[in-house]
């Protein structure tokens, strides 16, 4: 329908072609989970007949809707979750998000307020509910559900407690311009009593002239509570501030956190962005200033067959120094430290596709399976026969060199890795961490005209050590017309030309 069309409909034609929309979407929606939960099921099936365990047969169907929607595997997985409840308990919520009558997000609030609730009280339930929550937003339809458990089975409420608290979480993904979002569920009681301590620390140990709002205020007391400082500073800059006199807040401690960057770009060299493990690409003045009280392990590549150092992984931790060439290293199921860092800084993040479990979180696979009853016959343990994967893809794998599951996963050059889902479906992975350790085009660094360096911030230990080696490595691998170089001024943000491939 062209635009001209919709402009001419009066608004009762327009909320009427609106909701049927929303309601052919919505069996959409039903369609496509019960095609995914059909997938998982036949998948599981196949596995269990090759003798794979029940509790991991068919969890690699999340993986292969994936490469076929390019959705996240967490995404199919709550969507799998659901098919399975709808099909087993949930008939007439199943039949009404068929017709359309509700959509994914309702069927998703009755699914997980009835998961931990006993077959007797879905039965008795379900069907007023689904009736219900062909009226009533989300929201409304899990607070009245639960009301109804309350009313009609409060002894049973306990049961039900202690069964949703054990899927208690905590997870950070990655937001928009350097910041990252706090998602989590706890315990009622443990959730507010931490909203109220954050809230009691906004309020009180601040002044009225504290520059930040209430809400940037409990997200700092959040990070106060974590680091070990346990109280705010405030921030009004004024010598007469009432809470100058209060206790001042302890040293924070200093978390392990991985960086990723060029050598380049840590000494201002260039302004190419680095990459945090666990959230993704950051700018490079946030990774200068993680980088001022950081170990650096250096992370050397090979151009021209000679190993030029290029990039440094910064963190807290350095990786145990020492040599890990040598046949005797390669024969060796597990890779010396400097080699595993290596491959964890190449790599980034897990290898398999949609996957972000950091490198550091992850297994060292080995892609020509180890040869543990003859070492010097089976897949060597180098640089190019590893490669990082966390514990679900390192079983789908391993299931797949068996031959249990219809995958292959081919490694091609550059550490490229072919992952072929049993359907014919393929998608090949690149090194995350690569891209940012040894970037193809310079950013030049910003100066004058420019974006403005930020105010310093003074760090609460002394520097010294990071200091001497950020110094030593801008000496011994910056050439002295590198080091004595101006910044090109730029009026302008520069935007290199990438062509059909962009560097990230």
């Amino acid at each position: 329908m062209s635009e001209i069309a919709v402009e001419e409909l009066t608004s009762y034609e327009l909320v009427e072609r609106l909701a049927a929309v929303h309601s052919v979407i919505a069996a959409n929606q039903a369609e496509e989970a019960a095609l995914m939960t059909q997938l998982y099921r036949l998948r599981r099936a196949q596995q269990l007949e090759l003798g794979v365990r029940a509790v991991y047969a068919g969890e690699d169907a999340a993986t292969e809707i994936g490469v076929a929607l390019k959705v996240s595997q967490r995404h199919a997985d709550g969507v799998i979750a659901l098919g399975l409840s709808l099909e087993a308990r949930l008939p007439n919520t199943r039949e009404a998000f068929a017709d359309g009558r509700i959509d994914l997000m309702r069927a998703r609030a009755i699914h997980e307020v009835l998961n931990n609730a006993s077959d007797e009280l879905v039965a008795l339930v379900e069907p007023r509910i689904a009736d219900y929550a062909e009226n009533a937003e989300p929201r409304r339809v899990k607070r009245t559900l639960r009301r109804w458990l309350l009313e009609l089975d409060p002894a049973g409420q306990t049961t039900r407690r202690k069964a949703a608290e054990a899927d208690r979480y905590v997870n950070v993904q990655a937001a928009d311009d350097g910041t990252a979002i706090l998602d989590g569920v706890l315990p009622a009681k443990g959730a507010q009593t931490l909203y109220e301590r954050l809230r009691e620390m906004a309020n009180t140990q601040c002044c009225t002239n504290d520059p930040r709002d209430t809400n940037q205020r409990r997200a700092d007391a959040l990070i106060a509570l974590a680091d070990g400082s346990g109280r705010l500073a405030c921030q009004c800059g004024r010598d007469t501030c009432p809470r100058a006199g209060d206790e001042p807040p302890a040293p924070a401690r200093k978390a392990l956190v991985q960086v990723g960057v060029s050598a380049e770009t840590l000494a201002g060299l260039q302004d190419n962005p680095a990459l945090l493990a666990a959230f993704g690409a950051i700018d490079p003045e946030l990774a200068r200033q993680i980088a001022r009280c950081a170990n650096f392990d250096v992370i050397p590549a090979e151009v021209d067959g000679i190993d030029r150092v290029r990039a440094t992984a910064t963190g807290r931790n350095t990786a145990e120094k020492g040599s890990d060439a040598g046949t005797e290293a390669e024969t060796r199921y597990r890779p010396g430290a400097r080699l595993a860092g290596r491959v964890r800084a190449l790599d980034g993040v897990c290898r398999a596709p949609g996957c972000t479990v950091p490198a550091m979180a992850t297994d060292l696979d080995h892609q020509d399976r180890f040869d543990h009853g003859d070492p010097e016959n089976g897949g060597r343990t180098t640089e190019s026969n590893l490669g990082c994967r966390c514990r679900r893809h390192h079983r789908l794998k391993t299931l797949a060199d068996n031959g249990a599951n219809g995958w292959k996963v081919v490694h091609h050059g550059d550490r490229r890795v072919e992952w072929r889902s049993p359907t014919g479906g393929s998608i090949t992975t690149s090194p995350e961490g690569a891209k940012f350790l040894f970037p193809r085009i310079p950013v030049p660094p910003v100066t004058a005209g420019g974006v403005p360096d930020p105010e310093p911030v003074e760090p609460l230990i002394n520097p010294g050590r990071a200091v001497n080696e950020l110094t030593e490595l801008v000496h011994v691998y910056c050439a002295p017309s590198q080091r004595r170089r101006k910044p090109v001024r730029v009026s302008a943000p520069v935007v290199p030309d990438y062509g059909e491939q962009a560097p990230f």
